[in-house]
């Protein structure tokens, strides 16, 4: 069972075309396209967009979308 993304490597903008991605994200993070970030956010590596949600969302939450999203599988 091989994850679909590499957070490490996915740019948050590409997560965001993926239907089942970006429905996990906005789950989490409801108001993320209306944030004035987001523009910048998107062009970050999933990973260091994590990191920077964290800081707004608390650890719990980025853990937990970290966490579904690399559920999803290829």
């Amino acid at each position: 069972m091989a994850a679909r993304y590499d957070l490490a490597k996915v740019k948050l903008g590409k997560l965001m075309t993926d239907p089942d991605a970006e429905a996990i994200i906005l789950d989490v993070i409801p108001d993320l396209k209306k944030s004035p970030t987001y523009l910048v956010a998107k062009t970050l590596t999933a990973s260091a967009a994590l990191q920077l949600a964290a800081a707004q969302l608390g650890a719990e939450k980025a853990s937990e979308l970290r966490r579904r999203v690399e559920a999803l599988e290829a």
